[in-house]
C-alpha cells in the first residue's frame, strides 16, 4: 500500500507545483500590463493630426516635440492618416514643430501639459519652402476633447505661496474640484466626485502609496494616532 500513497503524493506535488508556475505567471503578466497603466500617472500627452490647407492629411510629415525647460527632443512621423503621438512627456511647457517637403515650417510655442492631460495640436501646413515658418501662438483649448479624465495641476508657486496647516501636502487637494476633506464628518480623509475614501490612490513618480484600508496616502498621513 505504501507505493500507491507515494506515487499519488508525488502526483499531487507535480500538480501543486504547476498550479503555482502557472499562478505566477498569470502575475507577472498583470505586472506587465499594467506597467503602461502606471507609466501614464504622472505623464501627459501630446497628440494631434497633419493635414493641408484644404484639410488633407499629410502622412510621413516629421514632427518634433520639444521640451522647453529641458531642450529634450522627440522626433515623431505622422501615420498614414496624418496622425501623430507623443506619449509619456513629464509635465511642463513644450513646442511643436512639423514639417514636410513642399510646405512651409510649422511651430507652435508655450504649449502647457500638466499630469494626466491630453494636449491636442492638430497642425496645419502651408505650400512653400521648408526654409519658410509659420508660427502659431493660439493658445491650445483649455477644454481636453479626447480624454473623460479630470485632472489638474498645481504649480510650484501656488505650494509655496499656500498656507498649509502642517505643510501636508493633501491639504491641496481640497484646491480640486469635486474633492471634499473628512465626508460625512468622519475621519480625516479625502473624498473625490462621490467616490468613498477607500477608492483613492497616490501614487509618487508612478509607485503606488496607497493604504488599502484607509485609502490615505502612506507617506505624510493625515490619520490621527491612537
Amino acid at each position: 500500500m505504501k507505493g500507491p500513497r507515494v506515487i499519488r503524493y508525488l502526483s499531487e506535488c507535480v500538480i501543486l507545483s504547476k498550479a503555482i508556475r502557472v499562478a505566477v505567471l498569470l502575475s507577472c503578466a498583470g505586472l506587465l500590463v499594467g506597467l503602461p497603466l502606471f507609466s501614464q500617472v504622472n505623464k501627459g500627452r501630446i497628440l494631434g493630426t497633419v493635414t493641408d490647407q484644404s484639410g488633407g492629411v499629410i502622412a510621413g510629415a516629421m514632427v518634433t516635440v520639444t521640451n522647453s525647460q529641458t531642450n529634450v527632443e522627440r522626433t515623431l512621423t505622422a501615420d498614414e492618416a496624418g496622425v501623430y503621438t507623443a506619449p509619456s512627456l513629464d509635465p511642463g511647457t513644450y513646442t511643436v514643430r512639423a514639417t514636410a517637403p513642399g510646405f512651409q515650417t510649422y511651430v507652435r510655442q508655450n504649449i502647457a501639459l500638466g499630469v494626466g492631460v491630453d494636449a491636442r495640436v492638430d497642425v496645419q501646413l502651408t505650400p512653400g519652402q521648408v526654409t519658410q515658418t509659420v508660427e502659431v501662438k493660439e493658445a491650445v483649448p483649455m477644454i481636453d476633447t479626447t480624454s473623460a479624465v479630470v485632472s489638474g495641476t498645481l504649480d510650484t508657486l501656488t505650494i509655496v505661496n499656500m498656507p498649509l496647516n502642517g505643510r501636508n501636502f493633501q491639504s491641496l487637494l481640497q484646491l480640486r474640484p469635486g474633492v471634499v476633506a473628512s465626508p460625512g464628518g468622519g475621519s480625516d480623509t479625502m473624498a473625490s466626485n462621490g467616490l468613498q475614501p477607500q477608492a483613492n490612490n497616490y501614487f509618487y513618480e508612478g509607485l503606488d502609496g496607497n493604504d488599502p484600508f484607509s485609502g490615505q496616502s502612506i507617506t505624510n498621513t493625515t490619520l490621527p494616532l491612537r
